[in-house]
């Protein structure tokens, strides 16, 4: 957005937590970030407010602007995981605003049962059409988006990653991330058979010639499940995070397209099945196997289809509907 013109009020950067405890301890920052935004938005006075992700943050700032609602109206984009946990948002969401855009198509009735205004328009990703390339001998790791779950993942990852030089010897190995995350990453890895990259274009040019993605869990799968490229997920996180997690979230999977098809599509290693030897033999299966590779980007295919509806541009649906 940033990169077409749009004056941000705060860094993205800013909110670089994940999780329970990892926000707890920084709950100041975030109530001070918060009640700049509130003001901000309440001096423009603006005829539309949208508000994109982020569900606890968003409908917090969104409760606080009702006195707006006359000349204002407030529409989400990208549905809180209601499906998954913390149903009863799906009620506080139709309270707050006039109406809501979902990413996947199992998403809307639970939004307008309670009488919200709900359109599935599909993903973003799935609009930028990519043609199937040939895999070069190429391993792409993505450790995170945020600063707390990349040091997270990293006391786990680097020796994975450092194995994995040692095994599959004809490969070249990338980091794909972040410019703010870049000299800390080759810190970490100190070594020259690792190439940190975080430039945006040469990321994805990586990313498309990777016969095989080991990533965090998180939005980048949906990348990797467009380019059609051979993906596993690992994560790690605080303990607190991890138990509340394990007991209050309904679904079975981390990745979208798991959850999609209620089926292990991409191997999950979560939590305590975050190990070396689980992570090294799912990559020698991926690496060795031809069929398990065809099966994954068999579903792929498929799944990318379904996240779009008639193919047509999720944003041009959205400005279409805004009824402004």
């Amino acid at each position: 957005m940033e990169s077409v013109g749009m004056n941000s009020w705060v860094p993205i950067t800013k909110f670089n937590a994940i999780g329970l405890y990892e926000v707890i301890i920084r709950i100041v920052k975030f109530i001070n970030l918060f009640n700049l935004v509130k003001k901000k938005i309440i001096d423009c006075n603006p005829d539309i407010v949208i508000t994109i992700d982020s569900p606890s943050f968003s409908y917090r700032i969104v409760k606080k602007l009702q006195h707006l609602r006359k000349n204002t109206k407030f529409i989400h984009y990208v549905a809180p995981t209601v499906w998954a946990w913390k149903s009863y948002r799906a009620k506080i969401f139709s309270k707050l605003y006039d109406k809501i855009f979902t990413l996947f198509k199992f998403e809307p009735k639970y939004f307008s049962k309670y009488g919200l205004d709900t359109k599935f328009v599909g993903h973003q990703i799935f609009y930028k059409k990519v043609p199937l390339s040939n895999p070069k001998k190429i391993i792409s790791f993505f450790p995170g988006s945020r600063s707390v779950e990349i040091k997270s993942n990293m006391r786990k990852l680097k020796k994975i990653i450092l194995s994995s030089t040692n095994i599959f010897t004809d490969y070249n190995f990338y980091i794909l991330t972040f410019e703010h995350e870049k000299k800390n990453l080759e810190k970490i890895m100190d070594t020259r058979k690792i190439k940190v990259i975080s430039d945006t274009q040469l990321k994805h040019k990586i990313m498309r010639k990777s016969c095989l993605a080991v990533a965090a869990s998180g939005s980048v799968t949906l990348e990797l499940i467009n380019y059609k490229i051979p993906t596993l997920v690992f994560y790690e996180t605080h303990w607190l995070t991890k138990i509340l997690i394990k007991f209050f979230v309904n679904v079975k999977y981390a990745s979208i397209i798991n959850i999609f098809y209620n089926k292990e599509i991409i191997s999950e290693f979560l939590f305590e099945r975050f190990t070396h030897d689980n992570i090294i033999n799912s990559m020698k299966n991926l690496i060795n196997n031809h069929e398990s590779r065809l099966e994954q980007i068999r579903y792929f295919k498929d799944f990318s289809k379904q996240m779009l509806v008639n193919q047509r541009n999720p944003s041009e649906i959205i400005v279409k509907n805004l009824d402004i």
